[in-house]
């Protein structure tokens, strides 16, 4: 029952946030419906093709991060099989409701290629957590840069929950005593309960593999500082697909801050939530919704580009258990 009720919450918020953004961009007139039709039919074909080719790069550039960490852990994968790994979670994103589904995906497929299963899932939660952790930072200086201009709830309200969620996750696993204690009290419950905890053990003893292995963390976050650049550059063109108008050091600003907001479990598949992200931030910046709303549906299917190239690969990629 309580997963029913959350599945409702949530596609009660997809609806909502999806409703929002019509309205905000004029949907429901048809003087706004011709203003979107018309912003839609001047996108310019070459910077279009332009921005699938720095999308791809996007991804080259993170699975590169996998990769490295990975090739750390003494796991037997070449890049492009991380690489199509990777591409693969994307295509599970498009069914599952949360991007975190794809990530257990490629986690699975490079544990049964490699037959380290806790290893493979640890070096996807550091691939993530050192993303998670850089986006974070700049979301945070893109905020104290133009606070007259972020100070808004929904912005403030996203740093303040992933500062806290980064750091309950991090006091867990870099300092054992909490979680310890929750297992101490809660896996005599039911063996149900005591083969999850045993499960996670494994994954923290994994994790617990790169405390001494800084240098692998230190070039996941320079790694992470390159895609977030890239990714802004992703926006950058994607937005000037459609106006070249749109200045490079406000997506600088803005793209942390959308990507920020995108990671919230609030909708299915953060559907209605990517379009709120990027019609209210780009509104905040000083450009119209359908511009924003024009921007977020481009960088949709430029994903399901990304999830069919996975779709793809998936059959092509998919190995027993290593020898």
């Amino acid at each position: 029952m309580n997963k029913i009720f959350v599945k409702l919450i949530q596609l009660a918020a997809t609806c909502s946030l999806l409703g929002l953004v019509m309205y905000q961009a004029g949907l429901f007139s048809a003087a706004g419906q011709q203003q979107f039709l018309t912003l839609i039919g001047q996108a310019s074909l070459p910077l279009l093709v332009l921005s699938v080719l720095v999308g791809v790069s996007v991804n080259m550039v993170s699975a590169f991060k996998w990769y490295v960490i990975t090739q750390s852990q003494g796991i037997e994968a070449g890049y492009w099989r991380i690489f199509a790994y990777y591409v693969v979670g994307q295509f599970y994103n498009m069914f599952l409701p949360t991007s975190v589904g794809g990530d257990v995906v490629r986690s699975y497929e490079l544990g049964k290629y490699s037959g380290r299963q806790a290893d493979a899932l640890a070096s996807v939660f550091v691939e993530r957590y050192t993303g998670v952790v850089v986006l974070l930072v700049c979301a945070g200086l893109a905020v104290l840069a133009q606070l007259s201009r972020f100070y808004v709830d929904y912005v403030i309200v996203s740093l303040i929950v992933f500062a806290l969620a980064l750091l309950a996750l991090g006091w867990m696993v870099f300092d054992p005593r909490l979680y310890k204690w929750l297992e101490n009290k809660l896996a005599s419950r039911s063996l149900l309960i005591q083969n999850a905890f045993r499960k996670v053990d494994k994954l923290f003893q994994a994790v617990g593999a790169y405390r001494s292995q800084p240098r692998v963390l230190i070039v996941a976050v320079i790694n992470s500082v390159l895609f977030y650049f890239i990714a802004v550059v992703n926006v950058y063109v994607t937005a000037n697909v459609f106006s070249e108008d749109v200045l490079f050091w406000h997506m600088l600003l803005a793209a942390p801050i959308i990507m920020l907001i995108m990671n919230l479990p609030i909708s299915f598949g953060n559907i209605g939530l990517m379009e709120f992200a990027y019609t209210n931030v780009f509104m905040l910046m000083g450009y119209g919704p359908e511009l924003g709303l024009s921007v977020a549906l481009l960088m949709r299917l430029k994903s399901f580009v990304d999830g069919a190239i996975g779709g793809v690969l998936h059959p092509l990629f998919v190995t027993q258990k290593h020898e």
